[in-house]
C-alpha cells in the first residue's frame, strides 16, 4: 500500500516544505535533477545510506563535482531537495492517483499494489538514515503519517469503527516498514498476501458496527 501522502491527522507537524529554510539564490541547473535523485536511489538500495556521497553520486550520474554544483549549492541542498523529491513521488503524488478511485474496496487494492512497487530497499535506507539526521527524520514521520491516514480514511469507508480503522491501517504500515527492513528475507508476495489479508477481514460481519 504506500500508504500514501495529504495528511489530515489533528495537531499533525508542519509540512517538510514549510519548515526548511528557503535558498538564498536559485539554482541554475545544466542538468536534469532527476538522473541524481534517481543515482541516489539506487546507491541507498545497494550501499545504504552511508554510501551516498558526492563522489559516488557523480561517478553515478556520470558528472564532475562541477557539473554537481551547478546542480545543487551544497550537499545538504541536494539531500533536502532529494528526500522532497522522495516525498512527493512516491507518497503525495502516488496517494492523489489512488484517491480518484471512488470505490473503497478498489482503492485498498491500488494502494497494495502502490505499496508493493516502492523502492523498498531504498526506503529502508532512508529510514535508517532518519535515525542520524533530523531532517530526514522529519520527512520520514510526514511520509509514514500520509501513508496513514489515507488507509485509515479508506477503511472507514468500508464502515468500520474508528479504532478498527486505525488498527488496521497501523497494522498495514508495520507490515510494510517490516519487510523493507528484513533484508535478504524479505518476499514481496508474502507483503502482498498480508496485506491482501488484512483488506479481507475488513469485510467480515464482526468488524462492521
Amino acid at each position: 500500500m504506500t500508504f500514501p501522502p495529504t495528511t489530515r491527522l489533528p495537531g499533525r507537524i508542519s509540512s517538510y516544505a514549510d519548515s526548511r529554510q528557503e535558498a538564498d539564490m536559485p539554482v541554475r541547473p545544466d542538468r536534469s535533477t532527476t538522473a541524481y535523485f534517481a543515482a541516489a536511489y539506487t546507491i541507498l538500495a545497494e550501499d545504504g545510506y552511508a554510501g551516498l556521497k558526492l563522489a559516488q553520486l557523480c561517478e553515478r550520474v556520470g558528472v564532475t563535482t562541477g557539473g554537481f554544483y551547478h546542480n545543487f549549492k551544497n550537499w545538504r541542498d541536494f539531500t533536502t531537495r532529494f528526500l522532497e523529491h522522495w516525498h512527493t513521488d512516491r507518497t503525495t503524488r502516488l496517494i492523489a492517483l489512488v484517491s480518484q478511485e471512488s470505490d473503497p474496496l478498489a482503492r485498498l487494492q491500488l494502494l497494495l499494489n502502490t505499496a508493493s512497487n516502492l523502492p523498498h530497499s531504498a526506503e529502508s535506507a532512508i529510514r535508517v538514515w532518519s535515525t542520524t539526521d533530523r531532517e530526514v527524520a522529519v520527512m520520514q514521520r510526514s511520509v509514514d503519517l500520509e501513508r496513514l491516514q489515507i488507509v485509515i480514511e479508506t477503511f472507514r469507508e468500508l464502515s468500520l469503527p474508528e479504532d478498527a480503522a486505525r488498527r488496521r491501517a497501523v497494522s498495514a504500515l508495520y507490515l510494510l516498514i517490516g519487510h523493507e527492513q528484513a533484508g535478504g528475507v524479505a518476499d514481496i508476495e508474502a507483503l502482498r498476501w498480508a496485506l491482501n489479508a488484512l483488506i479481507t477481514s475488513a469485510l467480515a460481519p464482526d468488524e462492521r458496527p
